[in-house]
This record gives structure tokens, sequence and C-alpha cells, in this order.
């Protein structure tokens, strides 16, 4: 038998298991719960996208919690000779395959939610059949592959319990290894392909650059998920032969928390422009009364959600008659393009006014311009 040094029987990567893994849970939680308070207060409520990446984030949650407890009764995350209680290996690797089942379904529909984002803000016949694509194929294979991670034995028990492999039908390894790399590459690779789907459906797009730009740019950040998947599945190749699982089994576990975390991320990260275009809003029409000096005698004040004269912008104020803006009932293009499947033009325009008196309170003309925003009532199409 052979012998292992102290500090080989000491090795552990527990403590970073649980770190690493309860971080991809916690950073795409505040993100979701953002994502869920801004369509509910901001936008016009939750659709099946975000209801879907909730139960996401909920298999994620529940893997998490499995993998903690194998990391916690001292058998996830040690080498298999170093266990102090052997009894105990069955049971922890019960939690690692239940648990890998579970991530894979968890990470599919998080995939799936953006894609279902995507289907709400996309026109042309041919991205709406490819996004259906998407969600179908992918679906399918990751499902038949989380099936078959249990299914791969019969009885599944066999897969953690050593005794009952003698007796076992099981598949040749070879065969769940490549359904495993097959399903990860194909889902990292239709992460890449929905990461461009924004950039086709802005690129034409008659809007400010840098806003078309920001939107894009939040709408792709699922790149990072599909290097994610990647990595992943660089993982899987020949861990079959793998005599440590045990310890092994580190790698696989952090990469699919992390596919899954980041998928989550990016798909939350685009309903968070709602809240940057509402604070920014707030701010520039603060900053526009106290440049023009737009106080109680020649200003009124801002109506609030709820109020009678909601449908109304700020009054603005030329020669004692009041000038007002034409109703928005989207805070900013990010809005319209994030609930709803048409976008709203925005132009820039400017409004000029006679200021009667100077800075030492005498008589004076003086014309300022400051912008204000016009949104076209008739959307654009593409």
């Amino acid at each position: 038998m052979a012998q292992h040094s102290t500090a080989e029987n000491n090795q552990t990567e527990g403590p970073l298991i649980l770190g690493v893994s309860w971080l991809l849970i916690a950073v795409p939680g505040v993100t979701l719960a953002l994502r869920i308070f801004c369509k509910t207060v901001l936008s016009r409520g939750l659709g099946w996208d975000d209801l879907v990446i909730v139960f996401a984030w909920l298999l994620h949650v529940t893997y998490t919690g499995m993998i903690t407890h194998g990391v916690k009764i001292g058998v996830i995350g040690k080498h298999v000779y170093a266990i102090e209680d052997a009894s105990k290996i069955p049971e922890g690797l019960k939690m690692v395959y239940i648990s890998f089942v579970i991530i894979i379904f968890g990470c599919v529909f998080a995939k799936t939610s953006f894609a279902i984002t995507l289907l709400r803000i996309v026109t042309r016949p041919w991205m709406k059949i490819s996004l259906w694509f998407i969600i179908i194929s992918m679906n399918i294979l990751m499902w038949t592959t989380g099936v078959s991670y249990l299914a791969q034995c019969s009885p599944a028990a066999a897969l953690w319990r050593t005794e009952l492999l003698a007796t076992a039908k099981c598949w040749p390894p070879i065969a769940f290894e490549v359904l495993g790399m097959t399903a990860g590459a194909y889902s990292g690779f239709m992460d890449f392909v929905l990461s461009l789907f924004p950039w086709v459906i802005l690129w034409n797009l008659q809007m400010n650059k840098r806003e078309k730009f920001g939107i894009a740019l939040a709408m792709s950040m699922g790149i990072f998920a599909a290097v994610t998947a990647f990595i992943k599945t660089s993982k899987l190749v020949n861990v079959t032969e793998i005599k440590d699982f045990t310890y092994f089994c580190t790698s696989l576990i952090l990469w699919a928390s992390a596919e899954t975390g980041l998928t989550i991320f990016a798909a939350s990260i685009p309903s968070l422009r709602l809240i940057i275009a509402r604070m920014r809003s707030s701010y520039d029409r603060m900053d526009e009364s106290q440049k023009y000096g737009l106080h109680s005698s020649s200003r009124r004040t801002a109506p609030r959600r709820g109020d009678a004269s909601h449908d109304t912008d700020p009054y603005y104020y030329m020669g004692g008659e009041a000038i007002t803006l034409a109703d928005r009932k989207d805070d900013s293009s990010d809005k319209s393009i994030l609930g709803k499947s048409t976008i709203q033009q925005t132009q820039e325009i400017s409004v000029t006014y006679e200021h009667s008196m100077d800075e030492e309170g005498m008589a004076a003309n003086r014309v300022d311009t400051f912008p204000a925003r016009l949104h076209s009532p008739s959307p654009i199409r593409f």
C-alpha cells in the first residue's frame, strides 16, 4: 500500500470549494434581486424569462447546498486515501453525482431565460427561428446529458457504492464522457452565439452610438459564461479514469458553478440599466434646475408617480408662459428595449428662453440653451 506524506493527508480543497461556491451564489443573487426590483417597480412586471431564471438560481442554490454537505462530512475536496471516515465516501459521492444533474438543469434554464429575453425584442423571422432552435436543441441535449449521468448505471447507486459495481449494468466509460463533452461544448458555443445577437439586433438601429454600444455590451456578458463552459468541458477529458475522484472533482464543481452563476449574472445585468437611467434622469433634471435657477417662482414641482398629473413632464417657462415637453412614458430608450419588442426613437432638442435678470439683479437679456428629450410616438422596426 502506497505511503503518503502528512502534508498530502491534510490537503483539502474544502474551504476553497465553499468560499467560491457561495460567492457564485451571492453575486448573481444580488443582481437577480435587482433585476426583479427593476421589472416589478420600474418596468411592466415579470415575464417568463424572469421566472425561468429565478428557478435556475434556486437550482444553483440547491446544488451548492448539496456540495456543502459533502464537504462538511469530510469527503468532497479531500484525497480518497486521506478521508478519515471511509463509510462517509458513498454519501459524499452521492451528493456529487446528484448535484451535477441539478446544476446541468440549472445551467440550461439560465441560458434559456436569456434566449426568451431576446425573443421579446427581435422582430425578424430568421432571428426568432434561430432562437427557438437554440432553445429546443440546447434543452434536448442538456436534459439528455443530465438524465444519462445517473442512467449510465443500473442501479444508479452503483455510481457511489462500489460494492454494487460487480452486478450492476453500466455503459462503457467512454460513452458518457463523449456525451458530456459534446453537451458542454455545444452549451458554450450557444452562449457565444447568444452573446452576438444583441449586436446584430442593434447594429443598424438609429440611436445614439454610445447608448447602442452600452446596451449591446451589457447584453453580451454571456461571452464569459461561454469561456467557463469550454474550460469546464476540458476538465471532462479522461474523467472516468480518475481514481482520486473526491479530490479531483473540485475543479468540476467550481467550473460548473461558475458557468451557471455567470450566466445568471450576465442575463440580469441588462435590466440594471433601468436603475442607471432613472438615476441619471433625476440627476440631469436636478442639475438643470440648479444651473438655470428654476426655483419655485419659475418652476413647478415635477409630478410623482400616481399623481393626477403624472402624464406631463416638468414645466419650463419662457416669458412667463409655461412650456410642456411631450409625454415620456419610458424614461429612456433602454427601458423600451428591455421591456418591449419595439424601440422608441430618442431625439435631442434644444429649448431656448430669455432670462430677464443678470447676476447683479439688473435687467438684461440672455439666451441659454439646455437639452431635453422628445420621444417619437412611432416605434423603429428592425
